[in-house]
């Protein structure tokens, strides 16, 4: 019989953590960029400028914080940590994040576009901080692959729900108490929440598996990258696909604007997240049954094709009907689902395939690039949002003083052009990145007989390594 190695109760430790997280981080990158155009009335391109710029900063600076992990050693471990540090800077930052000035220089435009710069390259090297560790955590927790898999389809789905919360909370407090205060009630309660749920990950997991050898270089962590070629192609792809999330990420728009009619009977944005995250948790429930039966690649190169034909036909359906517009959400929601799992099982995977090839596992480094693939996707989809708002004329809310002084934003009405703009900006776009995504896993060997032959390799080093050991 088998041995196992992940409790039940780091499984649902790790999980919840996980919720947590993405609560806060939904926050950040559901609302971030509305919160800039509408409540603290940055311009578009300087709004995408400052996102697009701090994602590529925070892209290079997860490496960094990968060779900081493999280069820790304490008797929590080389991850654990950074687990239990990081909430409360997280916390601070976050509020920081949504909170509009109230000080002399508030209609200065130059201190709110610092500010707001400052505020976010502050809050995603806090995030940093607990990022990389808390993924990486999954391939130290086990030597098992299926339990590995197991902790991360499970924790996926906690994510996934943990990211339709802040949808409830910002549409709720922006409608009753206006788009600064209800931004920073939201980031208050949500970031207080959230980093209190993280510290989960700190005391309820154990790490099991070690890099016992001497730490490598800088030089030779890079160099390592070079020879991870499956870790290179999910980087490729994801680049590729990075406007795959245009749904989520621009939904704060779509349920402003494209569908303010039905705001009076439910709230949109809500049950758009909803929508695509129950499309989402199917797939990551059938995650598991699919692995059986089929390999990582293929699964991938399916879910990218299979999601660029929803998009397609999403925008035949059109969205003068809301409920068919829903509908296709969840299918939209399939792929995703897929791919919140697929793509950190297969980062797993190379840092197998890097162990294999140098002899070194170096999950920091390797669980970095999640991070790096997070960053920099979301930056260009987020700057690609502000692009097609620009070229389609979006027309941002007044900022209006009442006769106390207090800051009041009145959202405008758009034009059919505008609203056009932002129907193709979730439909057509998504459709031509997933399909791009697809293509360089077609040239991901490790699958199939060759990857059964180095995780049996890898078992004997193991073997040795603990008998010599």
């Amino acid at each position: 019989m088998e041995k196992k190695y992940l409790k039940n109760s780091e499984l649902l430790s790790f999980s919840t953590a996980g919720f947590g997280r993405s609560m806060i981080y939904n926050l950040m990158s559901t609302f971030l960029l509305i919160f800039y155009t509408d409540a603290m009335h940055l311009k578009f391109s300087d709004a995408g400028m400052i996102i697009l710029i701090t994602r590529i900063f925070d892209a290079f600076n997860d490496p960094v914080m990968g060779i900081i992990v493999d280069k820790t050693k304490t008797k929590f471990g080389k991850l654990r940590p950074f687990l239990l540090i990081s909430p409360p800077l997280i916390l601070v930052s976050t509020i920081l994040l949504f909170w509009v000035p109230v000080v002399p220089a508030d209609d200065n435009y130059t201190f709110r576009f610092i500010y707001s710069a400052a505020t976010y390259i502050l809050w995603a090297a806090c995030f940093t901080i607990q990022d990389v560790p808390f993924w990486g955590m999954s391939a130290v927790v086990s030597p098992l692959e299926k339990e590995r898999n197991k902790l991360l389809s499970t924790a996926r789905i906690f994510c996934t729900i943990g990211g339709i919360v802040p949808t409830l909370l910002v549409g709720a407090f922006t409608d009753k108490l206006g788009l600064s205060k209800g931004y920073l009630i939201s980031a208050v309660l949500i970031a207080s929440a959230g980093t209190t749920l993280s510290w989960l990950a700190f005391f309820g997991t154990k790490e099991r598996l070690e890099d016992k050898k001497e730490k490598i270089t800088v030089k030779e962590y890079f160099l390592a990258y070079t020879k991870n070629k499956p870790l290179i192609l999910v980087i490729i792809s994801s680049i590729l696909g990075s406007a795959m999330l245009m749904a989520q990420t621009s939904g704060a728009y779509l349920a402003n604007y494209l569908f303010t009619p039905y705001k009076e009977k439910f709230p949109v944005q809500t049950v758009m997240t909803v929508a695509i995250g129950a499309g989402m948790m199917v797939a990551m429930v059938l995650m598991p049954v699919l692995r059986k039966k089929l390999s990582l690649k293929s699964i991938y190169i399916a879910s990218a094709f299979f999601g660029a034909a929803v998009h397609l036909i999403m925008y035949f359906v059109g969205y003068s009907n809301f409920y068919a517009f829903l509908a296709m959400l969840v299918f939209a929601g399939l792929p995703l689902g897929i791919f919140n799992v697929i793509t950190y099982a297969m980062i797993a995977d190379s840092v197998d395939y890097l162990e294999w090839k140098t002899g070194r596992r170096a999950e920091g480094a390797c669980f970095a690039c999640q991070t790096f693939i997070s960053n920099l996707t979301a930056g260009i989809s987020n700057f690609i949002t502000t692009q097609v708002l620009e070229i389609f004329n979006y027309v941002q809310p007044l900022r209006e003083y009442n006769e106390l002084g207090q800051l009041k934003e009145i959202v405008q009405q758009q034009s059919t052009e505008t609203l056009d703009g932002m129907f193709i900006m979730v439909t057509i776009i998504p459709a031509v990145s997933l399909a791009l995504a697809a293509i360089p896993m077609f040239f991901n060997d490790y699958s199939g007989k060759k990857k059964e032959e180095i995780q049996k390799e890898l078992t004997q080093r193991r073997e040795n390594a603990n008998v010599n050991g």
